[in-house]
C-alpha cells in the first residue's frame, strides 16, 4: 500500500524504463507511477524519479514502514510516536491529540518565533514537542515490532566546477537547466498563476516562460501581482507594470484592498486561523483568491530564488586576500554603484569591512558576537527573563554565529549553501507555502527547487553568482534578453506588501485586543507580563499609532495567541 503527495517531471523517461505505452502514460497519473517505480525500486525509486514527494509505503509481507521526503524538501512530511502508535501526516498539527501525542509546544519553537537570530539546534524539530519533521533526503523505516530506523539516502553536491574562460558558456547552461525546469512546471490543463514581484527571481521565471512559449501564443502562466494605482508608485511596481505588459495578468491595487474580494477571506484566515509561519504569507494568500477564482490549480512561486542564488557580500575582499588587489578594489567601487545591500556605502569601507570580518581572531569576533547577543535580547523586552535563562538563549545565538562566521571565513561555498538549504527556516517557509496553497486547492510548485537547477547551482563558482557589484550575476544575465537590462539589472528593493500587515491590523481591531488580553494567559512563562501589559495598554489606546511603532510586536503576540486558541496548545 503506498500513498504519496508528489509531482513527477521525468514521465516520459520513467515511463520507458517501467515499459509503459504512450497511450498508457497519457491516462496514468503521477500517483500512477509513483507506485510502479515503488514496485520495481521499493525505496530506491528516487533514483530513477525527478520530482517532489511525500511518501508512505506499507509492505504486507515484510511488515515494514517506510516513509520518505523529496532531497529538497518541498512536499512536507511529519511524523510522531508513542508507547503504542507511529503516525505521519503531511501537516503537523493532524498528529495533535492522538493516543500520546501531547499539545504541548516545544520550546525551542517558541524561542525561534519571539527571539531574533535563535534557531533550532536540531533541524527535525518543529513547533510541537512530540512530533518530528522528516527531513528532505531521509528515510524512516518502521519494523512490526516498533523498531524504528532512520536514515540519510542523498547528501548533496559538494564538488564545483571550474569556472570556464567564457561565462556565456555557464549562461547557456544556466538558461537551460531553468527552462526545462519551468517547462515541466506548465504542463497539465490548467493554466498555472504566476505569483510576480517586480525582482529578478520570479522575472527569471516569466522570462523562461517567454522563451518557450511558441510565437504568438499566450503566454503558458498567468502573473498575479500586488500593485500601487496612486502614483508616485514605487521602483517595483514600475517594474511590475513593465512585465505585466502585453499579458493578461491580473494586478490587485494595494490600495483599495479592504473592499475588494478576497480581502475578507485573508481576514479570517489570518485571524481565525493564525498560525506563526502561514500569517506571514499574506501576500502569498491574497494571490491564492485571485489565482483560484481565475481557474488555476497551480501558482509557481519565485520566493526561493533568493536561497538557491545565495552567494556572499565579500566577493571584494576575497578578491584582496587572494591578492587580486585591482580585480578587488573594481569589484568594492562596483557594489558601492550597484548592490542591494551596499549601494552607497563607500568603496574603501566595503573592502575594510570585508577583509576585517574575514582577518579578525576568533577571541575579537566573539566578544562582538557578544555584545550584539545582549543587545538584541535587551531589545526583546517583552520576553520573560526567565524563559530567556533556561534556554540559554544569549549564548546559543552566539554559538550559532561563530558557527555561521566559520562558514563565511573558510569559504566553504557548498556547505555554507547546503547550510541555507536545509536550514529550519527554509524549510518551514516551503512547508507553510503549501499549507497555504493547498487551503485554496492550489499546488504550490517551485522551479527554483527544481533538482537539476540546485545541482547546477551548487557546482557553479561563486564569482558567477556575486560579480562586478551585482548579486545573482549569472540569473541577471540569462534573463535581460527577455526582461530587458532596466528589470534585469535593477539594483533597488521595495516590496508593495509590506504594507499589508498595518491594513490587516487596521481592519480587525476587535480581533486583535481580544488575542492580545487572552495572550498573557496563553504565553504565561513566556512572554514578560508587565512588558505585554505596557503594549495591549497602547494598543487599547491609539491602535493606529500603535501598529505603526510596535506593528511587529502585535502581529506576532496576536498570531501566537490565536496559533494557541486554534489548537488548544500548552505553550509552557
Amino acid at each position: 500500500m503506498l500513498v504519496v503527495d508528489g509531482r513527477i517531471d521525468n514521465r516520459d523517461t520513467l515511463a520507458k524504463v517501467l515499459g509503459v505505452d504512450t497511450a498508457t502514460l497519457a491516462v496514468t497519473s503521477d500517483g500512477g507511477l509513483f507506485g510502479m517505480a515503488w514496485g520495481r525500486w521499493q525505496a530506491e525509486f528516487w533514483r530513477h524519479v525527478e520530482g517532489d514527494f511525500a511518501l508512505a509505503a506499507w509492505d504486507r509481507r515484510e511488515q515494514r514502514l517506510t516513509l520518505m521526503r523529496d532531497r529538497i524538501g518541498v512536499r512536507p512530511l511529519f511524523y510522531a510516536r508513542s508507547r503504542r502508535l507511529l503516525a505521519f501526516a503531511s501537516e503537523p498539527e493532524a498528529l495533535l491529540g492522538l493516543d500520546g501525542i501531547s499539545r504541548r509546544c516545544d520550546e525551542d519553537g517558541l524561542a525561534y518565533l519571539l527571539a531574533t537570530g535563535f534557531d533550532f539546534d536540531d533541524f527535525s524539530r518543529t513547533f510541537y514537542r512530540d512530533v518530528t519533521r522528516l527531513q528532505p533526503g531521509w528515510r524512516l523505516e518502521v519494523e512490526a515490532d516498533g523498531r524504528v530506523q532512520l536514515s540519510r539516502y542523498w547528501q548533496p553536491l559538494t564538488q564545483s566546477m571550474p569556472p570556464t574562460r567564457d561565462p556565456r558558456e555557464h549562461i547557456v547552461e544556466f538558461r537551460e537547466a531553468f527552462d526545462a525546469a519551468v517547462a515541466c512546471r506548465v504542463r497539465g490543463v490548467a493554466r498555472p498563476a504566476l505569483l510576480l514581484s517586480g525582482g529578478i527571481d520570479s522575472g527569471c521565471v516569466l522570462a523562461s516562460a517567454r522563451r518557450l512559449r511558441d510565437d504568438g501564443a499566450p503566454l503558458p502562466l498567468l502573473p498575479i501581482s500586488l500593485v500601487e494605482t496612486h502614483e508616485p508608485v514605487s521602483s517595483e511596481t514600475a517594474n511590475i507594470q513593465r512585465l505585466h505588459a502585453g499579458s493578461d495578468g491580473i494586478q490587485i491595487p494595494i490600495e483599495d484592498l479592504e473592499g475588494q474580494a478576497g480581502f475578507a477571506g485573508l481576514l479570517e484566515r489570518y485571524w481565525h486561523h493564525a498560525h506563526p509561519i502561514d500569517n506571514s504569507l499574506s501576500y502569498a494568500t491574497l494571490s491564492c483568491f485571485h489565482a483560484r477564482a481565475a481557474g488555476c490549480r497551480v501558482v509557481i512561486d519565485g520566493a526561493d530564488g533568493d536561497v538557491a542564488t545565495a552567494s556572499t557580500n565579500r566577493r571584494a575582499a576575497q578578491l584582496f586576500i587572494s591578492g587580486r588587489v585591482l580585480s578587488a578594489v573594481r569589484e568594492a567601487r562596483m557594489a558601492s554603484r550597484v548592490n542591494t545591500y551596499q549601494q552607497g556605502v563607500s568603496p574603501m569601507r566595503i573592502l575594510w569591512q570585508g577583509v576585517a570580518a574575514n582577518m579578525q581572531p576568533d577571541w575579537l569576533a566573539r566578544h562582538r558576537y557578544r555584545r550584539r547577543a545582549l543587545h538584541a535580547q535587551e531589545s526583546e523586552s517583552w520576553l520573560d527573563p526567565g524563559f530567556s535563562t533556561r534556554l540559554r538563549l544569549r549564548e546559543r545565538r552566539l554559538d550559532a554565529a561563530l558557527a555561521a562566521r566559520k562558514l563565511r571565513r573558510d569559504d566553504l561555498r557548498q556547505d555554507r549553501l547546503a547550510w541555507i538549504w536545509w536550514n529550519p527556516g527554509f524549510m518551514r517557509a516551503m512547508e507553510g507555502t503549501d499549507r497555504t496553497y493547498a487551503q485554496y486547492g492550489l499546488e504550490a510548485w517551485h522551479p527554483w527547487c527544481d533538482q537539476r537547477v540546485i545541482d547546477l547551482l551548487m557546482r557553479l563558482p561563486d564569482e558567477l553568482l556575486s560579480r562586478d557589484g551585482w548579486t545573482k550575476w549569472i540569473v541577471r544575465a540569462a534573463c535581460a534578453p527577455e526582461l530587458g537590462d532596466d528589470i534585469a539589472w535593477y539594483s533597488g528593493k521595495s516590496h508593495v506588501g509590506q504594507h499589508l500587515g498595518e491594513r490587516l491590523l487596521a481592519a480587525a481591531q476587535p480581533r486583535v485586543s481580544e488575542l492580545l488580553v487572552a495572550a498573557g494567559e496563553r504565553l504565561s512563562g513566556v512572554v514578560d507580563a508587565g512588558a505585554l501589559g505596557r503594549l495591549c495598554d497602547a494598543w487599547r489606546a491609539d491602535p493606529t499609532r500603535c501598529a505603526q511603532e510596535n506593528g511587529d510586536s502585535v502581529l506576532l503576540l496576536a498570531t501566537l495567541s490565536g496559533w494557541i486558541e486554534r489548537h488548544q496548545l500548552q505553550a509552557s
